[in-house]
């Protein structure tokens, strides 16, 4: 009899101990289901261009390389002009409409129209490229705040009409960037160039401001 009872009791201990790991088992099902409702659907990860030395990254938080790249990118799609720059500037600023932000948008369109209606940019055509050994480092990304960078771009711009050189000139443009996570549709690098931070500085041959 005592034989039997300690079995029975065996027997209880064991249907507790199930029932204790299923109660949490289904906690941990309703805490991960919870977590997967709310989690979001997407995440913007920011991956540096060169991978040699290794990276930490943060969802949603661009570094340094990723912001100079897209500024470098943007402006020197901008003022490529290959056929006519009266027709060219105003389309590139209407191309890029989603990675420039409404003010500076706006500002191109109505450079674009002043210089046309001067006709400086009939028949002209403009070439930009980054001058050879003055590519990204550290320095040449200045966080202005949350959200807000200005970077510094050495280019080298030249200008022809009907093949002729009209523009020869290298200069340093500060370049804001800012965050601008809109519609990732458009735009998925959450990021927007606003325009000049400052004036151009002429670090070759002297010419007109771009």
């Amino acid at each position: 009899m005592s034989r039997y009872r300690n079995e029975l009791a065996g027997q209880r201990e064991a249907l507790k101990a199930l029932w204790a790991g299923l109660l949490v088992a289904t906690g941990l099902a309703v805490f991960m289901g919870i977590g997967w409702a709310t989690a979001p659907k997407s995440l913007l990860v920011h991956i540096p261009p060169d991978l040699s030395g290794g990276a930490v990254v943060a969802p949603g938080m661009p570094g340094a390389p990723n912001v100079y790249t897209f500024a470098l990118y943007i402006w020197q799609q901008l003022y490529r002009w290959p056929v006519d720059g009266a027709g060219d500037y105003a389309a590139k600023a209407e191309m890029l409409a989603a990675y420039l932000t409404p003010r500076c948008r706006q500002d191109r369109l109505d450079d674009a129209a002043a210089r046309r209606n001067r006709r400086e940019l009939q028949g002209r055509r403009r070439a930009v490229w980054e001058i050879p050994g003055r590519g990204y480092e550290a320095g040449r990304v200045v966080v202005e705040g949350s959200g807000s960078w200005v970077v510094w771009l050495d280019l080298q711009i030249e200008e022809t009409i009907l093949g002729e050189p009209v523009k020869a000139r290298a200069a340093s443009y500060p370049i804001r960037v800012v965050r601008y996570d809109v519609d990732r549709e458009l735009n998925p690098f959450g990021l927007a160039v606003d325009c000049l931070a400052a004036g151009p500085r002429a670090i070759g041959i002297e010419g007109e401001g771009a």
